[in-house]
């Protein structure tokens, strides 16, 4: 196992054991089908994380807005397996409160994610 891999999952054990779960949902809005409607498939994740404030200098009003969530998210799922990217639109229920994700950045050295940071919007 090489350093970065260390890395991921002491970041998991730390947020396994500080953090709380997390349920990632990603829809995918298919084609309109006659007579059926329009398909939808919905893919569900389990994972780990913190939710935290972001730091006043970081709230621009645009991309990071008042009221936005921070969440350090655990690149491995509760399996333990690596977890799918989370992209833009996709949610985030943490808590009982289920929040959009607006922005998604991860701490990827040397192609190991080791942690994925997101911007949270109720």
């Amino acid at each position: 196992m090489g350093f970065y891999e260390k890395m991921q999952k002491t970041s998991n054990r730390l947020l396994v054991s500080k953090g709380q779960a997390v349920v990632l949902k990603h829809t995918v809005v298919g084609e309109y089908v006659p007579g059926s409607g329009v398909e939808t498939t919905v893919s569900t994740q389990y994972g780990t994380g913190a939710v935290v404030d972001w730091e006043n200098q970081a709230i621009d009003g645009t991309i990071i807005r008042q009221g936005d969530r921070r969440l350090l998210l655990s690149a491995l799922n509760t399996a333990g397996a690596a977890l799918t990217a989370p992209a833009i639109e996709d949610t985030a229920t943490v808590g009982g409160v289920t929040y959009t994700i607006t922005q998604v950045k991860q701490t990827n050295p040397a192609g190991t994610v080791v942690l994925y940071d997101l911007n949270l919007r109720v």
